[in-house]
């Protein structure tokens, strides 16, 4: 029976042989299914588990995540992760985040409103999911990856460290990510 494709709600085993484990639970003496995924009845422990064939995106520590900044304070930037990298399910719980001032640059920022704008799409790194999400870009990587002009709203194009809009021949100035206007997100 170990290998079989189940759904939800599908038997898997009796609560007087397994207990339940991922991807399972007890109901009326039988043990369920409670994700589509691969049985794995484990004889040894005596646990009954189902590993999702598609599983939910979690965030961790590590991560490399694309943001829409939504807020800038005097000494963070708030955004709404909009999804994981490598991943193409969306993520699960918490998606609204903060950067601290000390963790945008691995230079000195006096200004977060230099750095980020509301609109601004970034990649950031997640440093801690719990009790809220933070995140960082002081690396070359993160940073912004889009931007627009704050007067015309045409994208801004990278000209050396700075962002530069055509249209408007203006000049703005962002953390941008090594790999800036290479990324369709």
């Amino acid at each position: 029976m170990t290998g079989k494709t189940v759904l939800p709600g599908d038997e898997v085993a009796v609560a007087e042989e397994y207990m339940p484990a991922e991807g399972t639970y007890e109901h009326d003496g039988k043990i369920l299914s409670s994700l589509a995924g691969e049985l794995q009845l484990d004889d040894a422990e005596k646990v009954a588990k189902v590993k999702a064939k598609n599983p939910m995106v979690t965030l961790k520590n590590g991560d490399s995540v694309f943001c829409r900044i939504t807020d800038v304070r005097a000494s963070m930037a708030i955004c709404e992760i909009i999804g994981a990298e490598g991943k193409d399910r969306e993520i699960t719980g918490e998606t609204s985040a903060t950067i601290h001032i000390s963790k945008l640059s691995s230079e000195y920022v006096q200004d977060v409103g230099r750095e980020f704008r509301p609109g601004d799409l970034i990649r950031a790194k997640v440093i801690q999911t719990r009790p809220s999400v933070q995140l960082s870009t002081q690396e070359p990587h993160f940073g912004v990856i889009k931007a627009l002009c704050r007067k015309c709203r045409s994208p801004l194009a990278k000209q050396g460290k700075s962002l530069r809009c055509e249209p408007c021949e203006r000049t703005e100035s962002r953390k941008v990510a090594d790999d800036y206007g290479d990324i369709n997100y």
